[in-house]
């Protein structure tokens, strides 16, 4: 029989307060879709019970192999996936990455007020995201967050707010669709996503720039690792003692990819004097206006299926 697959990863959607303990995810699969009332065609799994900022990489990856699993079973229609919302957009990129060779809809949600409360938006986000993975009209979607009613892409998403119930937005583009009363409303296409062998990331340092961050703290920070993310000011900017350390890391087949602290727009050489146009006279690439935390993710996958030098920086040209 043909049935939507709901993966449980934990989250505020499946925690309780405990003993005055503060706020845990504690409800499996099953347990959550019997306390917030949800019925139809559906088959529940438990990958993890978590709150989602305590994943790891190895994390992503068991999730990520659940969910092919899923996706391989001609009886699966779509895939939904509790998850909490502190990392929901990052998940979401890795997921589309490494099962972009599926027309199946990888739907994400979950929600902003625990299971212990009588109005929590966890019922209503979890009914939206079923009812987008079981439609026809998200074949070939890919990977998208449901939240607040809203249908965002896996690329563009992000977590706007710490505690409203409408958590996420697409800065700059906007949601690509809505549910309302069970009825889906797409509104907008779709980039298409680039297909990378589901692997365990291989680490990448993230350094978001600062006023006084220079090169000698950049040298320490991005010392030991394969990669290097760039969150830097404004279009592509870092002070200008980092460019030496970036060439530095280049010359040692290191890639080095410059994105922005900004949540809107895109990165590009543009400034001198420690700017843009000088980090790329140095060998960085530019990362357009994907997220500093989704191209760590990308990279890091990039380097655990040894792909060359070259062949990195093609394949970001087409993903940005």
């Amino acid at each position: 029989m043909k049935h939507v697959k709901v993966i449980a990863t934990g989250g505020t959607i499946a925690s309780l307060p405990k003993n005055n303990e503060g706020v845990s995810a504690s409800l499996s699969g099953k347990e959550l879709i019997k306390k917030i009332g949800i019925e139809g065609d559906i088959e529940v799994k438990s990958s993890v019970t978590l709150g989602s900022y305590t994943f790891d990489y190895k994390t992503l990856y068991c999730i990520a192999v659940d969910v092919i699993e899923a996706l391989k079973d001609p009886n699966v229609q779509g895939v939904v996936i509790t998850h909490g919302t502190d990392t929901m957009e990052e998940t979401a990129y890795y997921l589309s990455l490494v099962t972009s060779n599926y027309d199946k809809p990888i739907v994400l949600t979950g929600a902003q007020l625990d299971a212990s409360h009588s109005f929590s938006d966890g019922a209503k986000n979890l009914s939206d995201a079923i009812t987008v993975a079981k439609s026809e009209k998200s074949i070939g979607v890919g990977t998208c967050v449901v939240f607040g009613g809203f249908i965002y892409e896996a690329r563009d998403v992000h977590k706007v707010d710490t505690n409203a119930l409408e958590a996420f937005s697409s800065p700059g583009w906007g949601p690509i669709g809505r549910v309302d009363n069970q009825k889906l409303i797409f509104k907008r296409s779709i980039n298409e996503s680039i297909f990378i062998p589901l692997e365990v990331p291989a680490p990448v340092a993230l350094v978001r720039l600062g006023i006084g961050l220079d090169g000698e703290e950049f040298k320490r920070l991005t010392n030991g690792y394969r990669g290097v993310v760039i969150q830097a000011f404004g279009r592509g900017n870092a002070h200008s003692t980092i460019t030496e350390v970036v060439k530095e890391l280049v010359s040692k087949d290191i890639p080095v990819i410059v994105t922005s602290r900004c949540i809107r727009g895109s990165v590009l050489p543009v400034y001198s004097n420690g700017g843009g146009i000088d980090l790329e006279k140095a060998g960085a690439w530019f990362a357009g206006d994907l997220a500093g935390e989704k191209v760590r993710l990308l990279l890091g996958l990039l380097i655990a299926n040894k792909k060359s030098f070259n062949t990195m920086q093609n394949i970001l040209e087409k993903v940005v």
